[in-house]
């Protein structure tokens, strides 16, 4: 078998990208060919913790099978779905608009997600999406095509320097038109609460509101996150006292849908910008 070492692997050690492609060769018999020769990098020894370079020619002479990808069957009107959710692309990343009711990962009774069919549309397993929204919200959400732009772009959101935006839908005229939530938020079993700073386990939450319209004793509202809880809106909001339209597990709600909608990302980094217009039900709600 051989190998041209690519630009997601650079600076990988030799042992840990043999692992991934001999998953089942025992480790003993790799460095065992390593020590002999049968594992050369340009036609040369290298010993299991040498770094890889781009470019480098890897040849393995050994008799193993590698692991298949299996990727989803998908059918045209899949295609059709995910090429025109792409709000943006370029060769190393995408911004998707995913529709309501779409799961971003396989798991709890879902065989596969956006995610999954995203690998299977590139025919590329190294395609992961380094933000996720919940099932019910919809809107704008980040893939990295590769190793590189993934481990980038997480930092990016990590360090919070990607910034994003909500259009809300809530319960009741909230007065004023524009205000601040800084609370602390954690995480018990599946469900998140308000909590101090002292309790452990809590982390600090801020959000930056912005009132656009009320009507009908309804507010919409513009979010800005400043960091990234599990909920966050939706449980600052209902500790608020103006629960978002749609959400059962934060307020009492028979909406058919989460009014919930991530509209604006913004990566300096890289020098992009994507912003959609308010979605079709907010309007047809504030009418």
């Amino acid at each position: 078998m051989k190998y041209i070492i690519e630009k997601d692997n650079e600076g990988v050690r030799l042992d840990r990208y043999l692992r991934k492609k001999l998953k089942t060769t025992p480790l003993t018999e790799i460095f065992k060919a390593l020590r002999i020769g049968k594992i050369k990098v340009n036609n040369k020894k290298k010993k299991e913790n040498y770094r890889l370079v781009e470019g480098d020619k890897l040849f393995i002479g050994l008799e193993v099978p590698e692991e298949e990808v299996n990727f989803i069957d998908l059918k045209n009107k899949d295609k059709i779905l995910l090429k025109e959710g792409i709000i943006f692309e370029n060769k190393d990343l995408l911004i998707f608009n995913k529709k309501k009711d779409m799961v971003m990962h396989k798991g709890s009774g879902f065989d596969y997600g956006v995610s999954e069919m995203f690998k299977s549309y590139f025919k590329s397993s190294d395609f992961n999406f380094v933000n996720r929204i919940d099932k019910k919200t919809s809107g704008l959400v980040i893939g990295a095509k590769n190793k590189i732009f993934t481990r980038m772009l997480t930092e990016e959101i990590r360090e919070n320097r990607i910034k994003k935006k909500y259009y809300i839908l809530v319960h009741g005229s909230i007065a004023d038109d524009e205000f601040i939530i800084k609370n602390y938020l954690k995480k018990i079993e599946d469900k998140v609460i308000v909590t101090s700073k002292e309790d452990k386990g809590s982390k600090e939450a801020i959000t930056i509101f912005k009132v656009i319209k009320r009507k009908n004793n309804i507010t919409l509202l513009e979010a800005e996150l400043l960091t990234g809880r599990t909920h966050q809106l939706r449980v600052q909001l209902s500790n608020l006292g103006h629960p978002i339209l749609g959400d059962t597990r934060y307020g009492n709600d028979r909406e058919k849908m989460l009014f919930l909608n991530s509209f604006y990302c913004k990566i300096e980094k890289f020098n992009i910008e994507v912003e959609l217009d308010i979605p079709k039900e907010f309007k047809e709600k504030l009418k």
